[in-house]
């Protein structure tokens, strides 16, 4: 269940640092393993979160700070700056929240009052157990001592003993995969190790609640894939709070997820429904606020069965498969609207179900309410995490670019072929840009997720997420005079 919140005033006259952070740890000890237990039962709620909010001074020079200090009863030489307003929030014991937003949103203030670095302003945090936070590269960490010094070291500051960092020790090392820089000082490191040795540190000592700001993005492919695998199966019951840009990271790690704009927390629901929310608000934002003035538009309300060239429409697509787009259903700049679309078979039916090779049609009915050059049209299927799988758009194709000479509807047909994906439903989201480059142009309207398809797959196996058909296949048998040479030329003679 999602929840869209409406944002509420945070009182005014509220001083600076007067709200309050209470944690709780549990008693710990250390399992065979090294990995920290806690003792007794767990918390229900491991983090709540109560009218949140962080407020700073913002000086335009520097001399107002110095006329602050000694004239602050004649007048305020300072703004407030609120990172944080009246954000609440409660996180069950064992649950991963995911915090997704733009720069500047205040993900990372939550995280910053929740691991201790920083004090509310309003509001309070209680959290319940040991934090480890991964906030920023190295943050805690001593250049000038060794990467073995400084974990023992972090071990000691949460209470460890020396005879239990000896057993977690080696699992650290093991874990980073450094090799003899383990016992090198850290200022001689490159931002890879670095990050290899505190995630490292902070999995290993198994806390009660893990907060990681953007830490999994740093590190090459390898690293990244350990760490996941790592969070998704020994940190399965440790409560996480997860900040990122990487929407395939929120999607396959999260159970829930938070958006926040502007300092307020706008939404709280699934992984899914938070990245869809995310990119429809990021994709209204960003290109309505691009479109010159005098030419910004409302989008437009969705036409009924009645609207339309209902000849032409009626000719290809059966009635029940058009499905109405409405308001919450877009994003984008909206100068070209998608009011109504369907997905089909050739023959115009609604399209339920398809399996590898089926051919489906994409129609999409469009209004546009100025002449435009270089529309781009595509489809692209996404998965129960909200994870777009695969699509693609007009500019793979002959043709482009698409003109509309003029104001009014136009109606656009794309066919596809079903890919051999693993047999599960997924949904449709229909766009509309504007541009040359098929990546990267205006989005001018994204109808998310507004169509569903069940994939199927009854006679062929599916390996992975989908499968990349095999073309070739030879066995052959060979002598130790015919092994591969490792040079590059194939199978010879060494």
């Amino acid at each position: 269940m999602s929840t869209l919140l409406a944002p509420t005033q945070s009182p005014p006259e509220a001083s600076l640092d007067s709200g309050t952070r209470t944690a709780a740890p549990a008693p710990r000890n250390v399992d065979e393993r090294g990995g920290a237990v806690a003792t007794g039962d767990p918390p229900a709620t491991a983090i709540s979160a109560s009218r949140l909010g962080k407020c700073y001074h913002v000086y335009e020079k520097p001399a107002d700070r110095l006329k602050q200090a000694l004239l602050r009863w004649r007048r305020q030489y300072y703004k407030d700056f609120w990172a944080l307003r009246d954000v609440s929030f409660s996180v069950p014991a064992g649950q991963s929240i995911g915090i997704i937003g733009r720069n500047g949103s205040g993900k990372s203030t939550i995280l910053q009052i929740i691991a201790g670095v920083l004090a509310p302003t309003t509001g309070s945090v209680t959290i319940a157990g040991r934090v480890n936070a991964l906030l920023e590269l190295g943050a805690g960490f001593n250049p000038e001592f060794t990467g073995r010094e400084n974990v023992a070291m972090s071990g000691a500051i949460q209470g460890y003993t020396s005879a239990q960092m000896e057993t977690l020790i080696p699992r650290i090392a093991a874990f980073a995969d450094i090799g003899d820089f383990f016992d090198q000082p850290m200022k001689t490191y490159s931002s890879g190790m670095y990050v290899r040795v505190a995630f490292a540190a902070a999995v290993m000592m198994k806390p009660d609640v893990l907060v990681v700001d953007e830490a999994l993005a740093v590190g090459d492919i390898f690293f990244q894939q350990k760490c996941m695998r790592h969070m998704r199966d020994e940190l399965a019951g440790v409560t996480k709070l997860i900040v990122t840009h990487d929407m395939g990271s929120i999607a396959s790690l999260c159970d829930r997820c938070l958006v926040m704009h502007k300092g307020r927390l706008v939404f709280d629901g699934s992984p899914a429904e938070a990245i869809e929310f995310y990119t429809k608000m990021v994709h209204t934002e960003e290109f309505q606020k691009a479109l010159p003035i005098g030419k910004r538009v409302s989008p437009s309300a969705p036409v009924s069965s009645s609207d339309g060239p209902r000849g032409f429409l009626d000719s290809r697509v059966a009635a029940d498969a058009w499905i109405d787009v409405d308001q919450e259903s877009r994003g984008g700049a909206g100068e070209v609207t998608i009011e109504r679309v369907a997905v089909t078979d050739r023959r115009g039916a609604r399209l339920a179900t398809a399996r590898p090779g089926d051919r489906f049609i994409a129609w999409f009915l469009v209004r546009s309410d100025t002449p435009k050059k270089d529309l781009i049209f595509g489809a692209s299927l996404i998965d129960r995490t909200g994870t777009s799988i695969c699509g693609d758009n007009s500019l793979s194709r002959p043709g482009h670019p698409v003109e509309f000479s003029s104001a009014g509807r136009y109606l656009v047909r794309m066919e596809y072929e079903w890919p051999r994906l693993q047999p599960a439903t997924y949904t449709v989201t229909f766009g509309c840009g504007e541009g040359n480059d098929p990546l990267c142009h205006v989005i001018q309207c994204w109808a998310h997720n507004v169509a569903a398809i069940a994939g199927i797959s009854p006679d062929l196996p599916i390996h992975g997420v989908f499968t990349n058909p095999l073309r070739e296949f030879d066995v052959v048998a060979i002598d130790d005079g015919t092994l591969p040479t490792g040079n590059g030329g194939g199978v010879g003679t060494s």
